[in-house]
């Protein structure tokens, strides 16, 4: 059993998220025009931020999307109710969802390895729904079962009781699986220490010494596994 982490791995976020963030300084260009570096840095550290509180528990997905709007606008004099950054979060994400494309390696390989016959599944720290819509609006949904979502098992990455609850739910023991991803505390190494087959997915050649296989393409997964 092959599982794959989303964004970053299957999904170009950075792109997206980058690209989404700038169209939406330009809707509000009277408050960010000449500051869209600085924003933008500012809404990556806001985004981790709360976003990390949510993996934790401590904040719902919709607190985590709405104090990234509050803290953002508030760094330029403007203060948002909780409606106006509802509101102006659901702009950014249209505009996001807009530019979500997967790596070039992407249908290829999971062509290949449907083809060889592997199964495959999903490991992802999220939003079930949001991740379920970003594989459907990618067209790669129907690649993979299971989909493990730490918002629907209570616990998040690099945690191995999400890996151990993945090779259940797939029925398939955990030595005999892999996984990959981008991060690799959070995904190659957390995994390696839950059982499976942990593989470090460094799309931007890092070059980081590590006790895991290391690839910078999903093409060398396949000389990996063969």
């Amino acid at each position: 059993m092959i599982f794959f982490d989303i964004d970053g791995t299957l999904l170009d976020y950075e792109l997206a998220e980058r690209n989404g963030i700038l169209d939406f300084f330009r809707e509000y260009s009277h408050i960010f025009s000449g500051e869209e570096l600085e924003a933008s840095k500012l809404w990556n550290q806001l985004s981790e931020q709360y976003f990390n509180q949510f993996l934790c528990n401590k904040l719902s997905f919709q607190e985590q999307k709405r104090f990234r709007m509050i803290g953002l606008f508030q760094k330029y004099g403007v203060l948002l109710t909780n409606e106006e950054a509802d509101q102006k979060f659901n702009l950014y994400l249209s505009l996001y969802k807009e530019k979500w494309v997967v790596y070039e390696d992407v249908m290829d390989v999971l062509d290949t390895l449907k083809q060889k016959g592997y199964l495959m599944g999903i490991i992802s720290n999220g939003d079930y729904d949001q991740q379920i819509e970003k594989l459907s609006r990618l067209n790669i949904l129907h690649y993979f079962n299971p989909i493990i979502t730490s918002s629907r098992v209570g616990v998040a990455k690099p945690n191995i009781a999400i890996f151990q609850i993945a090779s259940m739910k797939a029925k398939s023991p955990i030595q005999d699986c892999y996984y990959i991803g981008d991060r690799l505390e959070t995904d190659a190494l957390s995994s390696k220490n839950a059982g499976m087959h942990g593989i470090w997915l460094d799309r931007c050649n890092k070059k980081q010494q590590c006790s895991v296989p290391t690839i910078q393409s999903l093409y060398e997964l396949i000389h990996i596994l063969t």
